[in-house]
Protein backbone atom coordinates (compact mmCIF):
# COMPACT_ATOMS: atom_id res chain seq x y z
CA UNK A 1 0.00 0.00 0.00
CA UNK A 2 1.32 3.42 -0.88
CA UNK A 3 0.37 6.66 0.84
CA UNK A 4 -2.24 7.65 -1.74
CA UNK A 5 -3.96 4.27 -1.45
CA UNK A 6 -3.93 4.51 2.34
CA UNK A 7 -5.45 7.98 2.43
CA UNK A 8 -8.09 6.89 -0.09
CA UNK A 9 -8.96 3.83 2.00
CA UNK A 10 -9.33 5.96 5.12
CA UNK A 11 -11.53 8.42 3.26
CA UNK A 12 -13.72 5.59 1.97
CA UNK A 13 -13.67 3.74 5.28
CA UNK A 14 -11.66 0.62 6.02
CA UNK A 15 -13.84 -2.46 5.41
CA UNK A 16 -15.14 -3.59 8.77
CA UNK A 17 -14.52 -7.13 9.98
CA UNK A 18 -15.99 -6.42 13.41
CA UNK A 19 -18.28 -9.25 14.42
CA UNK A 20 -16.21 -12.14 13.02
CA UNK A 21 -18.15 -15.19 14.08
CA UNK A 22 -16.92 -18.26 15.87
CA UNK A 23 -17.88 -20.32 12.82
CA UNK A 24 -15.22 -18.51 10.76
CA UNK A 25 -12.35 -19.47 13.02
CA UNK A 26 -9.85 -21.84 11.50
CA UNK A 27 -8.53 -24.67 13.60
CA UNK A 28 -5.18 -25.43 12.02
CA UNK A 29 -3.08 -23.02 14.08
CA UNK A 30 -2.02 -22.58 17.69
CA UNK A 31 -5.35 -21.89 19.38
CA UNK A 32 -8.74 -22.20 17.75
CA UNK A 33 -10.97 -20.64 20.38
CA UNK A 34 -11.25 -19.22 23.89
CA UNK A 35 -13.87 -19.14 26.60
CA UNK A 36 -16.43 -16.40 26.09
CA UNK A 37 -16.10 -16.31 22.30
CA UNK A 38 -19.77 -17.10 21.60
CA UNK A 39 -22.03 -14.30 20.42
CA UNK A 40 -24.41 -15.28 23.21
CA UNK A 41 -21.76 -15.05 25.97
CA UNK A 42 -23.22 -13.25 28.97
CA UNK A 43 -20.33 -10.81 29.37
CA UNK A 44 -21.16 -9.08 26.06
CA UNK A 45 -24.43 -7.46 27.10
CA UNK A 46 -23.06 -6.14 30.39
CA UNK A 47 -19.93 -4.81 28.63
CA UNK A 48 -22.07 -2.97 26.10
CA UNK A 49 -24.16 -1.48 28.91
CA UNK A 50 -21.05 -0.35 30.79
CA UNK A 51 -19.66 1.32 27.67
CA UNK A 52 -22.91 3.25 27.26
CA UNK A 53 -22.77 4.41 30.88
CA UNK A 54 -19.03 4.95 31.40
CA UNK A 55 -17.77 6.17 28.03
CA UNK A 56 -20.54 8.51 26.96
CA UNK A 57 -21.91 11.81 28.20
CA UNK A 58 -24.82 14.16 27.62
CA UNK A 59 -23.32 17.22 25.97
CA UNK A 60 -24.55 20.68 25.10
CA UNK A 61 -22.66 23.02 22.78
CA UNK A 62 -23.74 26.67 22.85
CA UNK A 63 -22.82 29.07 20.06
CA UNK A 64 -22.65 32.78 20.82
CA UNK A 65 -21.28 35.84 19.07
CA UNK A 66 -18.70 38.23 20.49
CA UNK A 67 -21.46 40.00 22.44
CA UNK A 68 -22.52 36.70 24.06
CA UNK A 69 -25.72 36.60 22.00
CA UNK A 70 -26.94 33.11 21.00
CA UNK A 71 -26.62 32.09 17.36
CA UNK A 72 -30.00 30.59 16.52
CA UNK A 73 -30.93 28.07 13.84
CA UNK A 74 -27.31 27.43 12.86
CA UNK A 75 -26.33 24.10 11.23
CA UNK A 76 -23.74 22.44 13.45
CA UNK A 77 -21.81 19.21 13.04
CA UNK A 78 -20.22 17.66 16.13
CA UNK A 79 -17.69 14.93 15.30
CA UNK A 80 -15.49 13.06 17.74
CA UNK A 81 -11.84 13.74 16.88
CA UNK A 82 -9.90 12.14 19.74
CA UNK A 83 -11.31 9.76 22.34
CA UNK A 84 -10.86 10.65 25.99
CA UNK A 85 -9.92 6.98 26.49
CA UNK A 86 -6.39 6.31 25.26
CA UNK A 87 -6.09 3.96 22.28
CA UNK A 88 -2.35 3.72 21.78
CA UNK A 89 0.46 2.14 19.82
CA UNK A 90 4.23 1.76 20.24
CA UNK A 91 6.00 2.44 16.91
CA UNK A 92 9.71 2.15 16.24
CA UNK A 93 10.89 5.73 15.71
CA UNK A 94 13.54 4.64 13.23
CA UNK A 95 10.76 3.78 10.77
CA UNK A 96 9.22 7.19 11.17
CA UNK A 97 12.39 9.27 10.84
CA UNK A 98 15.47 7.43 9.54
CA UNK A 99 16.65 8.57 6.10
CA UNK A 100 17.35 4.93 5.20
CA UNK A 101 13.61 4.64 4.43
CA UNK A 102 11.97 6.52 1.54
CA UNK A 103 10.05 9.65 2.49
CA UNK A 104 6.73 8.20 1.32
CA UNK A 105 7.20 5.19 3.61
CA UNK A 106 8.06 7.41 6.58
CA UNK A 107 4.99 9.53 5.87
CA UNK A 108 2.82 6.43 5.61
CA UNK A 109 3.93 5.26 9.06
CA UNK A 110 3.01 8.71 10.38
CA UNK A 111 -0.40 8.46 8.68
CA UNK A 112 -1.10 5.09 10.29
CA UNK A 113 -0.11 6.45 13.71
CA UNK A 114 -2.33 9.50 13.33
CA UNK A 115 -5.42 7.58 12.22
CA UNK A 116 -5.16 4.48 14.42
CA UNK A 117 -4.04 6.02 17.72
CA UNK A 118 -4.65 8.98 20.02
CA UNK A 119 -1.76 7.96 22.27
CA UNK A 120 1.73 6.78 21.34
CA UNK A 121 4.69 5.21 23.12
CA UNK A 122 8.03 5.45 21.30
CA UNK A 123 8.70 1.73 21.86
CA UNK A 124 12.29 1.45 23.20
CA UNK A 125 13.44 5.00 22.49
CA UNK A 126 12.91 6.32 26.03
CA UNK A 127 14.53 3.38 27.80
CA UNK A 128 17.77 4.14 29.61
CA UNK A 129 19.88 1.85 27.46
CA UNK A 130 18.72 3.27 24.13
CA UNK A 131 17.42 6.81 24.57
CA UNK A 132 20.67 8.62 23.70
CA UNK A 133 20.97 6.87 20.33
CA UNK A 134 17.39 7.90 19.51
CA UNK A 135 17.29 11.39 21.03
CA UNK A 136 17.04 13.25 17.72
CA UNK A 137 14.20 11.00 16.52
CA UNK A 138 12.44 11.27 19.87
CA UNK A 139 12.45 15.06 19.95
CA UNK A 140 11.09 15.19 16.41
CA UNK A 141 8.47 12.62 17.36
CA UNK A 142 7.36 14.59 20.43
CA UNK A 143 6.98 17.73 18.33
CA UNK A 144 4.88 15.86 15.77
CA UNK A 145 2.65 14.35 18.47
CA UNK A 146 2.07 17.76 20.01
CA UNK A 147 1.12 19.17 16.62
CA UNK A 148 -1.31 16.30 15.98
CA UNK A 149 -2.80 16.43 19.50
CA UNK A 150 -1.62 12.91 20.27
CA UNK A 151 -0.62 12.21 23.86
CA UNK A 152 2.58 10.31 24.68
CA UNK A 153 3.30 7.86 27.48
CA UNK A 154 6.92 7.60 28.53
CA UNK A 155 8.35 4.12 28.93
CA UNK A 156 10.26 3.87 31.18
CA UNK A 157 12.26 5.80 33.81
CA UNK A 158 13.59 2.88 35.86
CA UNK A 159 13.82 -0.74 34.73
CA UNK A 160 15.75 -1.84 37.81
CA UNK A 161 18.21 -4.29 36.32
CA UNK A 162 21.73 -3.71 35.01
CA UNK A 163 20.90 -5.58 31.82
CA UNK A 164 18.32 -2.88 31.08
CA UNK A 165 20.42 0.15 32.03
CA UNK A 166 23.36 2.08 30.60
CA UNK A 167 25.47 1.21 33.66
CA UNK A 168 27.33 -1.95 34.66
CA UNK A 169 27.04 -3.82 37.93
CA UNK A 170 30.82 -4.19 38.21
CA UNK A 171 31.17 -0.40 38.47
CA UNK A 172 29.14 -0.23 41.68
CA UNK A 173 30.35 -3.08 43.87
CA UNK A 174 30.51 -1.62 47.34
CA UNK A 175 29.44 1.87 46.19
CA UNK A 176 25.63 1.96 46.42
CA UNK A 177 25.65 5.72 47.02
CA UNK A 178 27.13 6.31 43.59
CA UNK A 179 24.50 4.11 41.93
CA UNK A 180 21.76 5.97 43.78
CA UNK A 181 23.14 9.29 42.55
CA UNK A 182 23.35 8.11 38.94
CA UNK A 183 19.75 6.83 38.91
CA UNK A 184 18.55 10.08 40.48
CA UNK A 185 20.34 12.10 37.81
CA UNK A 186 18.98 9.83 35.07
CA UNK A 187 15.39 10.44 36.20
CA UNK A 188 16.03 14.19 36.35
CA UNK A 189 17.60 14.18 32.89
CA UNK A 190 14.72 12.26 31.29
CA UNK A 191 12.03 14.48 32.81
CA UNK A 192 13.99 17.59 31.89
CA UNK A 193 14.80 16.53 28.33
CA UNK A 194 11.62 14.78 27.21
CA UNK A 195 8.38 16.55 28.00
CA UNK A 196 5.85 18.31 25.76
CA UNK A 197 2.99 15.89 25.08
CA UNK A 198 4.24 13.26 27.56
CA UNK A 199 1.50 13.13 30.16
CA UNK A 200 2.43 9.84 31.87
CA UNK A 201 5.53 7.80 32.64
CA UNK A 202 6.17 4.23 33.66
CA UNK A 203 8.32 5.21 36.64
CA UNK A 204 8.97 1.58 37.58
CA UNK A 205 8.94 -1.31 35.11
CA UNK A 206 8.72 -5.03 35.96
CA UNK A 207 9.78 -4.87 39.62
CA UNK A 208 8.96 -8.51 40.37
CA UNK A 209 11.55 -10.01 38.02
CA UNK A 210 14.01 -7.09 37.91
CA UNK A 211 15.28 -6.27 41.40
CA UNK A 212 19.01 -5.62 41.17
CA UNK A 213 18.74 -1.91 41.98
CA UNK A 214 16.47 -2.55 44.96
CA UNK A 215 18.73 -5.36 46.21
CA UNK A 216 21.62 -2.88 46.32
CA UNK A 217 19.78 0.28 47.42
CA UNK A 218 16.94 -1.17 49.49
CA UNK A 219 13.22 -1.41 48.74
CA UNK A 220 12.54 2.16 49.89
CA UNK A 221 14.42 3.55 46.89
CA UNK A 222 11.27 2.88 44.81
CA UNK A 223 9.39 5.39 46.96
CA UNK A 224 12.18 7.89 46.32
CA UNK A 225 11.88 7.45 42.53
CA UNK A 226 8.15 8.10 42.55
CA UNK A 227 8.51 11.10 44.85
CA UNK A 228 11.29 12.55 42.72
CA UNK A 229 9.14 12.21 39.60
CA UNK A 230 6.17 13.81 41.34
CA UNK A 231 8.34 16.70 42.51
CA UNK A 232 9.98 17.39 39.14
CA UNK A 233 6.89 16.78 36.97
CA UNK A 234 3.80 17.14 39.18
CA UNK A 235 1.37 17.19 36.25
CA UNK A 236 2.48 13.81 34.89
CA UNK A 237 0.76 10.53 35.79
CA UNK A 238 3.17 8.08 37.42
CA UNK A 239 2.75 4.37 36.64
CA UNK A 240 4.06 1.06 37.85
CA UNK A 241 4.09 -1.56 35.09
CA UNK A 242 4.38 -5.36 34.99
CA UNK A 243 3.51 -8.47 32.96
CA UNK A 244 1.45 -11.68 33.21
CA UNK A 245 -1.12 -10.07 35.49
CA UNK A 246 -4.31 -10.14 33.40
CA UNK A 247 -3.57 -12.39 30.43
CA UNK A 248 -2.17 -15.43 32.19
CA UNK A 249 -3.84 -17.54 34.84
CA UNK A 250 -1.24 -16.65 37.45
CA UNK A 251 -2.99 -15.65 40.69
CA UNK A 252 0.32 -15.77 42.58
CA UNK A 253 1.91 -13.14 40.35
CA UNK A 254 -1.31 -11.11 40.39
CA UNK A 255 -1.44 -11.17 44.20
CA UNK A 256 2.24 -10.25 44.50
CA UNK A 257 1.68 -7.24 42.23
CA UNK A 258 -1.44 -6.14 44.11
CA UNK A 259 0.18 -6.46 47.53
CA UNK A 260 3.36 -4.71 46.40
CA UNK A 261 1.39 -1.70 45.14
CA UNK A 262 -0.77 -1.69 48.28
CA UNK A 263 2.37 -1.65 50.42
CA UNK A 264 3.80 1.28 48.44
CA UNK A 265 0.56 3.23 48.77
CA UNK A 266 0.57 2.71 52.54
CA UNK A 267 3.95 4.46 52.52
CA UNK A 268 2.40 7.44 50.68
CA UNK A 269 4.15 6.61 47.42
CA UNK A 270 2.66 8.96 44.78
CA UNK A 271 1.60 6.31 42.28
CA UNK A 272 -1.06 7.49 39.82
CA UNK A 273 -1.72 4.35 37.81
CA UNK A 274 -1.17 0.63 37.36
CA UNK A 275 0.04 -0.79 34.05
CA UNK A 276 -0.72 -4.30 32.78
CA UNK A 277 1.41 -5.43 29.84
CA UNK A 278 -0.88 -8.14 28.38
CA UNK A 279 1.42 -9.87 25.90
CA UNK A 280 -0.23 -13.11 24.72
CA UNK A 281 2.35 -15.51 23.23
CA UNK A 282 1.54 -18.47 21.01
CA UNK A 283 1.59 -20.97 23.84
CA UNK A 284 -1.19 -19.17 25.76
CA UNK A 285 -4.90 -19.59 25.21
CA UNK A 286 -6.37 -16.07 25.22
CA UNK A 287 -7.86 -15.19 28.58
CA UNK A 288 -11.66 -15.27 28.65
CA UNK A 289 -13.03 -11.70 28.64
CA UNK A 290 -15.07 -12.39 31.78
CA UNK A 291 -11.95 -13.59 33.62
CA UNK A 292 -10.09 -10.55 32.33
CA UNK A 293 -12.72 -8.28 33.86
CA UNK A 294 -12.65 -10.21 37.15
CA UNK A 295 -8.88 -9.76 37.38
CA UNK A 296 -9.18 -6.02 36.71
CA UNK A 297 -11.79 -5.79 39.47
CA UNK A 298 -9.25 -7.06 41.98
CA UNK A 299 -7.17 -3.90 41.46
CA UNK A 300 -10.05 -1.42 41.57
CA UNK A 301 -10.01 -1.05 45.39
CA UNK A 302 -6.56 0.55 45.12
CA UNK A 303 -8.26 3.61 43.62
CA UNK A 304 -5.73 4.21 40.82
CA UNK A 305 -6.00 4.59 37.06
CA UNK A 306 -5.67 1.22 35.32
CA UNK A 307 -4.24 0.78 31.84
CA UNK A 308 -3.21 -1.96 29.41
CA UNK A 309 0.23 -0.76 28.38
CA UNK A 310 1.60 -3.44 26.04
CA UNK A 311 -1.10 -5.55 24.39
CA UNK A 312 -0.40 -7.97 21.57
CA UNK A 313 -1.63 -11.43 20.59
CA UNK A 314 0.84 -13.60 18.73
CA UNK A 315 -0.82 -16.15 16.45
CA UNK A 316 -0.90 -17.06 12.77
CA UNK A 317 -4.68 -17.58 13.04
CA UNK A 318 -5.81 -14.16 11.84
CA UNK A 319 -9.53 -14.88 12.27
CA UNK A 320 -9.03 -15.78 15.92
CA UNK A 321 -6.71 -12.81 16.35
CA UNK A 322 -9.30 -10.39 14.98
CA UNK A 323 -12.10 -11.87 17.07
CA UNK A 324 -10.10 -11.76 20.29
CA UNK A 325 -8.81 -8.26 19.57
CA UNK A 326 -12.42 -7.11 19.30
CA UNK A 327 -13.41 -8.87 22.52
CA UNK A 328 -10.31 -7.75 24.42
CA UNK A 329 -10.83 -4.12 23.38
CA UNK A 330 -14.51 -4.30 24.29
CA UNK A 331 -13.83 -5.72 27.75
CA UNK A 332 -11.10 -3.19 28.52
CA UNK A 333 -13.07 -0.22 27.17
CA UNK A 334 -16.09 -1.26 29.23
CA UNK A 335 -14.30 -1.27 32.58
CA UNK A 336 -14.83 2.05 34.41
CA UNK A 337 -11.34 2.11 35.96
CA UNK A 338 -9.49 1.55 32.70
CA UNK A 339 -8.12 4.71 31.06
CA UNK A 340 -6.21 3.30 28.09
CA UNK A 341 -5.14 0.38 25.92
CA UNK A 342 -1.79 0.44 24.09
CA UNK A 343 -0.83 -2.16 21.49
CA UNK A 344 2.89 -2.91 21.65
CA UNK A 345 3.18 -4.30 18.11
CA UNK A 346 1.34 -2.01 15.68
CA UNK A 347 3.64 -2.81 12.74
CA UNK A 348 5.36 -5.92 11.46
CA UNK A 349 8.02 -3.75 9.73
CA UNK A 350 9.92 -6.46 7.80
CA UNK A 351 10.33 -10.20 7.96
CA UNK A 352 12.05 -11.24 11.18
CA UNK A 353 12.62 -7.60 12.20
CA UNK A 354 10.47 -7.91 15.30
CA UNK A 355 10.25 -10.68 17.90
CA UNK A 356 6.50 -11.12 17.28
CA UNK A 357 5.73 -10.30 13.63
CA UNK A 358 2.41 -12.20 13.67
CA UNK A 359 1.08 -9.96 16.45
CA UNK A 360 1.04 -6.74 14.40
CA UNK A 361 -2.01 -4.79 13.22
CA UNK A 362 -0.23 -3.80 9.98
CA UNK A 363 1.84 -6.34 8.03
CA UNK A 364 5.30 -5.78 6.55
CA UNK A 365 3.76 -4.76 3.20
CA UNK A 366 1.84 -2.04 5.06
CA UNK A 367 -1.45 -3.83 4.54
CA UNK A 368 -4.04 -3.65 7.31
CA UNK A 369 -4.62 -7.09 8.82
CA UNK A 370 -8.04 -8.23 10.12
CA UNK A 371 -7.10 -7.34 13.71
CA UNK A 372 -6.03 -3.89 12.45
CA UNK A 373 -9.39 -3.44 10.74
CA UNK A 374 -11.13 -4.39 13.98
CA UNK A 375 -9.03 -1.86 15.89
CA UNK A 376 -9.84 0.92 13.42
CA UNK A 377 -13.49 -0.06 13.10
CA UNK A 378 -14.20 -0.04 16.83
CA UNK A 379 -12.49 3.28 17.51
CA UNK A 380 -13.63 5.20 14.45
CA UNK A 381 -17.05 3.68 13.70
CA UNK A 382 -18.62 1.65 16.50
CA UNK A 383 -17.38 3.87 19.36
CA UNK A 384 -17.64 7.18 17.57
CA UNK A 385 -20.01 10.12 17.43
CA UNK A 386 -20.85 12.25 14.40
CA UNK A 387 -24.06 14.26 14.57
CA UNK A 388 -25.55 17.19 12.64
CA UNK A 389 -28.13 19.43 14.32
CA UNK A 390 -29.50 22.97 14.19
CA UNK A 391 -29.03 25.27 17.17
CA UNK A 392 -32.17 26.22 19.11
CA UNK A 393 -33.27 29.65 20.33
CA UNK A 394 -30.53 29.56 22.96
CA UNK A 395 -27.91 28.80 20.32
CA UNK A 396 -27.55 25.28 21.67
CA UNK A 397 -27.38 21.74 20.39
CA UNK A 398 -27.62 18.78 22.76
CA UNK A 399 -26.56 15.21 22.06
CA UNK A 400 -25.26 12.07 23.71
CA UNK A 401 -21.84 10.98 22.54
CA UNK A 402 -18.53 9.37 23.39
CA UNK A 403 -16.28 11.42 25.64
CA UNK A 404 -13.38 13.17 24.00
CA UNK A 405 -12.17 16.07 21.89
CA UNK A 406 -14.73 17.14 19.29
CA UNK A 407 -14.53 19.08 16.07
CA UNK A 408 -17.48 21.48 15.99
CA UNK A 409 -18.15 22.56 12.41
CA UNK A 410 -20.23 25.70 11.84
CA UNK A 411 -20.79 28.01 8.88
CA UNK A 412 -18.07 30.22 10.32
CA UNK A 413 -15.44 27.47 10.51
CA UNK A 414 -14.21 24.59 12.65
CA UNK A 415 -13.76 24.79 16.41
CA UNK A 416 -12.79 22.33 19.13
CA UNK A 417 -14.61 21.32 22.29
CA UNK A 418 -13.26 18.99 24.97
CA UNK A 419 -16.27 17.03 26.23
CA UNK A 420 -15.28 14.55 28.93
CA UNK A 421 -17.88 14.83 31.72
CA UNK A 422 -21.10 12.87 32.03
CA UNK A 423 -23.03 16.14 31.73
CA UNK A 424 -21.29 19.12 30.20
CA UNK A 425 -22.05 22.40 28.44
CA UNK A 426 -19.37 24.05 26.32
CA UNK A 427 -19.65 27.58 24.98
CA UNK A 428 -18.08 28.50 21.64
CA UNK A 429 -17.66 32.14 20.71
CA UNK A 430 -17.93 32.73 16.97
Amino acid sequence: MNRRQFLASISAGIPAVSGVGASLLSSGSEAASYRGIADSASWRRSAKERIEVNRKGDFTVRLVDSQDRPLKNQPIRAKLFRHDFGFGGAPKLRRLYSQEYPQEIRELYHDFCEVFFNKLTPENSLKWKWHQANEEYTQEFLGWCEQKQISVRGHCLVWPDFRRAAVKYSNFKGTPGELDEIITEHISYMLRTYNGPIDEWDVLNEPRSNRQFMDILGDDVVIKWFRQTASLAPGIKRYINDYNILTKDNPTHRNIYFNYIKKLLKRDTPISGIGFQCHIPRRFEPTAPEELLDSIDKFSPLGLDLQVTEFDFETSNQDLQARYTEDFMTAIFSHPDMVGLVTWTPFEYAKNSAPKPDAALIDRNLQIKPNGSVWYDLINKVWSTDTELYSDDNGEISFRGFKGLYHIQTKQGRHQALLTSERQTEKIVI
